[in-house]
């Protein structure tokens, strides 16, 4: 079974942590979210981690209530409840409690500082590539090879 800490080492190779501040405008952070080809944005104050800014977030908090993102703070639209789990939680886990909550992103954080974040398609993709495994092994241990 997979831990985040795997999953996270895994992303590493690919991306950075990126994140905004809340008083950054909405459309600041949707910039740097389409630059980055991310779905979500940390919001970090004073070192600490303060909210997630989701595309969903957007949509329902800002495009829903006629508000403009070049105006509207990050922190009026950022979530402020959503799930946080450590390094050592497991795959299994995190995509129960993303499925409990009906959230597509949950914060890895140790020691109150964050670390990453993790999306649901990372899960599922962790998911496959652990599945596929077991059939090849499965596989070579049938046929013998």
């Amino acid at each position: 079974m997979s831990t985040v800490n795997q999953l996270l080492e895994s992303k590493k190779q690919h991306s950075t942590l990126i994140s905004i501040t809340p008083d950054k405008s909405t459309y600041e952070a949707l910039q740097l979210m389409a630059k980055e080809d991310i779905g979500a944005i940390p919001v970090i104050e004073d070192s600490k981690l303060v909210g997630i800014l989701t595309e969903r977030e957007y949509a329902r908090k800002i495009v829903l209530h006629g508000k403009t993102s070049r105006i509207t703070p990050v922190r009026d639209t950022m979530c402020v409840d959503f799930p946080i789990v450590t390094r050592s939680a497991n795959i299994d886990d995190c995509m129960q409690l993303m499925t409990q909550k009906r959230f597509r992103y949950v914060a890895v954080k140790e020691n109150d500082e964050l670390i990453g974040l993790i999306s649901i398609g990372d899960v599922v993709k962790n998911v496959i590539a652990n599945q596929q495994a077991n059939i090849d092994a499965l596989q070579q241990y049938i046929t013998g090879g």
